[in-house]
């Protein structure tokens, strides 16, 4: 395998993007999953050293600090981290020396994927994966499928999917006479002489890869629109193991391709907008900072291009019949994606409310009796619906 430069010599824009989406997704996650009493682990599949040479802290340390947060607020919690590494054991465990809670496991991660995978393991702990290999071909999709089917108490992942490498390894394999673009050269990515496309298979779950790049070879599909292809194909597989997918693409501004795909699998809708709403978050803020950076997401025509119609028409194609404003929001992110958080949606239904959008509410009123106007869902049951327009008068 080749995998290109020195990874942890600095710590860099898409390193931070990731880190800053799993920092501030585990506070929230933690407070939530623990108020349950069951065991809590959070598992860094591929750790790493825990901080960069440029002394900016990685996974495990980010990981480490959260366990720490929540064990000082309340001491008799069974929650762990768990961090996965051969190469940098020990540097990792020196920087983690005063981390409380925190377990080092040294070996390979497929390896080690066994020990979640055996029986001995119990199944009424909570598990947090995340997954961030150098290359793609640690990523078999068979062993997130046979962890969720293991029947822990609950299972989220957080994947980290070299998917233009992944492309750019299927091209090799099967010698493409089409070029790729001379962009794609510099992208990181993993190549092995023994690499094999069955092998590639198993990564992505199944051939149609194979079927994509076929396409690109036809010119039916430029590369930028087979990785689109290809990350919808991959999405598309992981729901059929975990209710609600989403992900976030991060690319590099002057090529205009995703460097890799972040993806996140859970069953549980409080998971689901809470994510989304930190991916689009980070995804915005690097969009207000890339005029004095390297790191590109979406210039402004191709974010209102995604965004398209006003908020107010995508809620209203969600509207056949009233419904529950849970399952309105789930409905939407699994058709836009992040390209509006949680908020946004409840905003907009908020000022058009009586004029465009019926809003029932149960409890009707306060505590104080006066009439609800609430849009937390976890606290007030709301059904949404349209108000039919009413018919201009015919032209004389």
């Amino acid at each position: 395998m080749a995998v290109r430069g020195n990874f942890f010599e600095e710590k860099r824009d898409w390193s931070k993007l990731k880190d800053q989406i799993l920092d501030h997704y585990l506070g929230p996650y933690l407070a939530k999953i623990t108020t349950s009493g069951r065991p809590t682990r959070i598992a860094d599949c591929f750790a790493g050293k825990g901080r960069f040479d440029d002394g900016q802290p990685g996974s495990p340390l980010i990981i480490a600090k959260h366990v720490a947060a929540i064990i000082a607020r309340t001491p008799a919690l069974d929650a762990k981290a768990i961090f996965i590494e051969q190469k940098y054991a020990a540097e990792l465990r020196a920087n983690l020396a005063s981390a409380p809670n925190c377990e080092v496991i040294e070996g390979e991660y497929e390896q080690c994927l066994h020990w979640f995978l055996s029986s001995r393991l119990d199944r009424g702990r909570s598990y947090f994966f995340y997954v961030d290999p150098y290359g793609v071909k640690s990523l078999d999709f068979d062993h997130f499928a046979r962890l969720k089917e293991v029947g822990f108490q609950s299972l989220e992942m957080l994947i980290n999917f070299n998917t233009t490498g992944f492309l750019r390894e299927g091209c090799r394999l099967l010698k493409l006479a089409r070029a790729v673009p001379d962009w794609a050269d510099d992208l990181d990515y993993e190549t092995d002489g023994k690499n094999t496309s069955a092998r590639m298979d198993e990564v992505a779950g199944g051939d149609y890869w194979q079927t994509i790049l076929a396409d690109f070879q036809a010119g039916t599909l430029d590369f930028h629109q087979a990785e689109e292809k290809f990350i919808a194909g991959y999405t598309d597989r992981l729901r059929n193991h975990f209710t609600y997918v989403v992900n976030i693409p991060i690319k590099d501004r002057s090529r205009h391709l995703p460097k890799y795909r972040l993806v996140f699998a859970t069953d549980y809708h409080d998971g689901l907008f809470l994510m989304a709403d930190e991916m689009h978050a980070a995804w915005r803020k690097l969009l207000d900072q890339e005029r004095g950076g390297q790191l590109y997401l979406f210039d402004a025509t191709e974010l209102e291009a995604l965004r398209g119609a006003t908020i107010q028409d995508k809620v209203i194609a969600e509207l056949e019949a009233p419904i529950d404003l849970r399952d309105l929001l789930i409905r939407l992110i699994r058709k836009h994606g992040i390209a509006h958080t949680t908020g946004e949606y409840k905003k907009a239904i908020k000022e058009r409310e009586g004029t465009m959008f019926s809003v029932a509410r149960d409890p009707a009123k306060t505590p104080t009796g006066r009439p609800s106007l609430s849009m937390d869902h976890n606290k007030v049951r709301i059904i949404v619906g349209t108000i039919p327009q009413a018919r201009l008068p015919l032209q004389q």
